[in-house]
């Protein structure tokens, strides 16, 4: 009665809710495998819809259902009833074919809208419940490192194999370690296990990496169905001084100098393939006149140069210790730091 274990009232037996649509057991047999049956049956009616409203969540900062991880009687009606059916019911159809139903909704009139919002959108629909505009929201923790590494061109898109440890502050996980076993102490990862993807960072319950968790990324002690997504200083500092966005942009301004490419042209092309759009005249005559401010710098100091392009723990390559790469990495590291870099908008 009312969760008390020694006051039991009717009895239950294991089975699926009948809410939602009985557990036909001529039909589904009473295991494993009559769950997952039973699940991924035409009649249910929750399997679909709720997975095609995390992915709408994904790409939308909000579902369909806004209490996403609640399709019950307390949970938020659907915004768009309707169209949640029809994706669910095409998404199922595919052959529950998540790449198909990603490409229906990034390629809807909707999704392709602009975020730019007016003061009159503003007052009538300021949650965008009626998506009159596209969404703008922050990139999880792992799209950022992801962002970051593909841009460069450092990621290694091996698929599988086991968890990494990347770069990470020294003492951090001593300090939170019982001092026993193989993870008594931080062993960071070398070579092309430094620049796996986001989704294989290795994180341990007592001291998940601060970076994904500086950017609301989950600790792993409870199940989140939808993340928080703030805006501290915290943040800004990482993404100034983190060795990732240090290396990323150094091997990206060695790899611009390497073509030969004139500073302008340089500038611009790295600005598409942070930003993924060519830069604004405005835009371009700024990062140019701080790219001349560097190159000044440096070629008057250039015993700074080798501080500047350390970081990080790839090789230097041939074109590191000049004025040019230095300075253009810096050119970069403010790219990288533009509020655009990190946000849908």
């Amino acid at each position: 009665d009312r969760g008390v274990y020694d006051q039991p009232t009717t009895a239950v037996t294991v089975s699926t809710p009948e809410a939602i649509f009985p557990f036909d057991e001529n039909k589904y047999p009473k295991n494993r495998l009559g769950l997952a049956e039973w699940t991924f049956a035409e009649e249910n009616p929750l399997t679909a819809r709720v997975f095609v409203n995390l992915i709408w969540q994904e790409l939308f900062g909000a579902g369909i259902v806004r209490s996403a991880g609640d399709f019950g009687m307390q949970g938020d009606l659907p915004t768009h009833p309707q169209l949640l059916d029809w994706l669910a019911v095409d998404f199922r159809e595919s052959g529950w074919d998540i790449k198909h139903l990603i490409r229906t909704i990034v390629s809807s009139a909707t999704y392709q809208q602009s975020a730019t919002v007016d003061d009159k959108k503003l007052e009538k629909d300021p949650g965008n419940f009626y998506l009159a505009r596209a969404p703008r929201i922050r990139m999880n923790a792992e799209h950022i490192r992801d962002m970051i590494l593909f841009s460069s061109g450092l990621m290694v898109q091996e698929l599988g194999g086991p968890s990494v440890k990347p770069y990470q502050p020294e003492g951090l996980w001593e300090a939170s370690t019982s001092g026993r076993g193989e993870l008594a102490e931080y062993r960071q990862d070398e070579g092309n296990s430094l620049y796996r993807r986001g989704l294989y960072t290795f994180i341990k319950l007592t001291s998940p990496p601060p970076k994904p968790i500086i950017f609301d990324g989950s600790n792993r002690d409870v199940c989140e169905v939808t993340r928080n997504r703030t805006n501290t200083p915290l943040q800004a500092l990482a993404m100034l001084n983190d060795p990732l966005v240090l290396e990323a942009s150094r091997v990206m301004a060695g790899q611009l100098v390497g073509a030969g490419k004139a500073a302008e042209a340089a500038i611009e092309e790295a600005f598409a393939r942070i930003l993924c759009r060519p830069p604004s005249e405005e835009e371009l005559r700024l990062l140019t006149a701080y790219y001349q401010e560097e190159l000044k710098r440096f070629r008057q100091r250039p015993e700074k140069i080798l501080h500047a392009v350390q970081a990080g723990d790839s090789p230097l390559g041939p074109n590191a210790e000049k004025p040019e790469t230095a300075a253009l990495m810096q050119v970069v590291v403010a790219i990288y730091n533009v509020e655009e870099a990190i946000t849908k908008t």
